[in-house]
Formats: C-alpha cells, sequence, structure tokens
C-alpha cells in the first residue's frame, strides 16, 4: 500500500525548500515533519532566488494508491525575508482559493489553508528560521485556479484555486475520508447560512430529481453511499429538517437498514424488496417476475399492473423514514421520495400530509 502526501505536506516541504535557499542551501530532499511528529522525505522539484529577491521552492504532489485530480501537481512556497523578531506569516497566492461562505474551520476572506497544515508549514520552519527572521510565506499552486473547477471548492465557497488540507499528512488509498469530510463541510455549511432543511440525494439524478420538485442547489448535498454518515452528521450538527430524496435502488436498501449504500458494502435489494411486497400484500402472480428482476427499476415497471402499486411505494417510503428516524433517535423531522428514473415520483413519505 503506497502512502501519498497531502497538499498540507507538499507546502511545508515547500516552505523548508525555500528556507534553506534562503541559508545557503540546496537540498534535493528536505526532511518535513507530519501533524503526529513524524518524519518524511520529500523532494525539492526547484529551487532558486527570483528578481524581486523572494526565495522560492516546488514539490510535486504525490498521491499514492489514491490518485485524485491534485495528483502530480505543483505546489510552490515563496519566501519574503525581513529583519526583526521571530514571525511566521502565512499568505495564499497563484492557484490558492479563498473562502467566501462561513461555516468552514476558516472565516470568509481567509486563504483556503486549513489550521492543521498551516500550524505544519509554521513549526516544520520554526525547526531552522533564525532568530530575527520575520518570515512572510506564499503558498501557491501553478493552474490552481483550473483544477479547483474539478473539485468540491466551489460548492463549499471556496473560490480561485484549492484548498491547502490534510490532517494526518499523509493521503490513505481510497478517498473515502475526504469525501466524507466534504459533506460534513457542507452540512456544516448550509445550517450556517441558515439553511435549517438539508435535501440529501445520492448523486446527480437525485440532484435533479429534488430540482424538479422545487428544491434550489443551496439546500441538496450530495452523499453518494454515505447516506448514514450524512444523516449522523445533520443530526450531530443540529439540523431540523432532512428530506432524503433517492432512486429507488439506492432507496430499497435504506428500506433494509443499510446506509451505506456501495455496492461492495451491501446489496440485498432484490431480498429486501420482496419481502417488503410479500408483507404489503403482492399477489402471486408477480412472485417470479419480480424475483427474476436484475433491478429496481425493473421491478416499478413490473408493478405498473398492479392496482395497489401506488399506495406500496408510500408504504415503502414511510418504511424508509422509520428507519432513518430509528438511526438519528426521531430527533429531526424527516421526508422521504422515491423516483423512478423512467417513471418520475413513485412514493413519498412527508409528516402531517
Amino acid at each position: 500500500m503506497k502512502l501519498g502526501i497531502t497538499t498540507g505536506t507538499c507546502s511545508s516541504a515547500a516552505a523548508l525548500g525555500a528556507l534553506f535557499k534562503a541559508l545557503g542551501k540546496d537540498p534535493s530532499y528536505v526532511k518535513t515533519q507530519l501533524p503526529n511528529g513524524e518524519y518524511i522525505d520529500v523532494e525539492i522539484i526547484q529551487a532558486g532566488v527570483r528578481s524581486n529577491g523572494h526565495y522560492f521552492s516546488m514539490v510535486k504532489k504525490y498521491a499514492g494508491d489514491d490518485p485524485d485530480i491534485t495528483d502530480g501537481i505543483l505546489i510552490g512556497a515563496s519566501l519574503l525575508l525581513r529583519p526583526g523578531k521571530q514571525n511566521i506569516s502565512i499568505i495564499g497566492g497563484e492557484g490558492v482559493g479563498k473562502v467566501t461562505k462561513p461555516g468552514l474551520y476558516l472565516e470568509p476572506g481567509e486563504w483556503a489553508i486549513n489550521p492543521v497544515p498551516k500550524k505544519q508549514i509554521t513549526d516544520n520552519l520554526l525547526r531552522f528560521l533564525p532568530k530575527y527572521w520575520d518570515l512572510q510565506v506564499e503558498i501557491y499552486v501553478p493552474n490552481g485556479s483550473k483544477i479547483a473547477t474539478q473539485t468540491f471548492n466551489s460548492e463549499l465557497g471556496i473560490e480561485g484555486g484549492i484548498s491547502i488540507l490534510g490532517t494526518t499528512g499523509r493521503v490513505f488509498p481510497m478517498s473515502q475520508s475526504s469525501f466524507m469530510e466534504t459533506i460534513r463541510l457542507q452540512i456544516r455549511q448550509r445550517i450556517a447560512l441558515g439553511f435549517p432543511t438539508l435535501v440529501l440525494v445520492p448523486g446527480n439524478y437525485g440532484e435533479k430529481f429534488a430540482q424538479s420538485l422545487g428544491w434550489d442547489s443551496q439546500h441538496i448535498i450530495r452523499t453518494s453511499g454515505y447516506i448514514g454518515f450524512a444523516l449522523d452528521t445533520a443530526r450531530i450538527e443540529k439540523a431540523k429538517r432532512i428530506v432524503v430524496i433517492g432512486q429507488v435502488g439506492k432507496m430499497v436498501k435504506i428500506a433494509g437498514g443499510i446506509f451505506n449504500t456501495h455496492n461492495q458494502v451491501a446489496d440485498a435489494r432484490r431480498e429486501i424488496l420482496f419481502a417488503h411486497l410479500v408483507r404489503f400484500g403482492l399477489p402471486t402472480q408477480f412472485f417470479d417476475d419480480i424475483w427474476l428482476a436484475t433491478t429496481a427499476e425493473q421491478v416499478s415497471q413490473i408493478l405498473n399492473s398492479w392496482s395497489s402499486a401506488a399506495q406500496f411505494w408510500d408504504y415503502l417510503a414511510h418504511e424508509i423514514a422509520l428507519k432513518i428516524n430509528k438511526r438519528i433517535k426521531s430527533e429531526l423531522s424527516v421526508e422521504v421520495y422515491i423516483f423512478s428514473l423512467k417513471q418520475g415520483l413513485l412514493g413519498k413519505d412527508v409528516p402531517d400530509e
């Protein structure tokens, strides 16, 4: 398993490389301290002195076995040295985003350099910074503004570039943790902006259907398969109302108590759906066709000829709402909508309707 390094670790290494250049050294690698105190060697791709007298250094982002959009990008640090009391200030430059909305770990107007990476940069520099140097560090990312268009930054209110991130300094395989952190930040931000109603959808189809029901993008949060994590976070962050909207195949899993709906984690859609159909009173002539159906979408089409189909889908939506309420301990108002790509809205459960 190959571990990568975060943008925070890259920034720390680049800052160290620039400082060493200012100290008259020219290392090809720098020993960079991670937030947990561990040290790793990071290669310096380029270092030098600009015409304005600023020292700079650049490193290449390495994602290990979890390649993402930032894998292979260059991250640099430029140092302005001034005589005075030992001090370090850190700002963003080209390709580093700025926060424009509340609800994140940073305030609007601040550079998108998270607290842990900022401390990591500072701690690394303090190991070698002369006592009477006042240092301004500018972190920059060539092409960062272009790269940012392929991230969640604009949805989070971070404009103009990427974020400098990382709580451990390492990138671990599978981007589950980073995606879940994005969900957490989106939920916190929506609530901070005064939107107590959160509309949770799995992905593109769910988002489009939610918009067809009248919800705008400010309320909608894509959860992928992490609906359980999103619900838990909404409860912790004290949301008032949750609307869960999803395609029938994803929603059936929730009816069975499955709150991580990724196929590689759990998949019992046929069994769950069949059990609920039998419980609701599905006539026996449908049994074989339903059992042999390969998708939940196909089941929804087969049921078109059943006179009680509409009532069944509302029943299933109610069962899903019960499962959700049980998970979040009924602290939030919950609405559920089930839809089919071909047939549109199948069923819903809306309190007091």
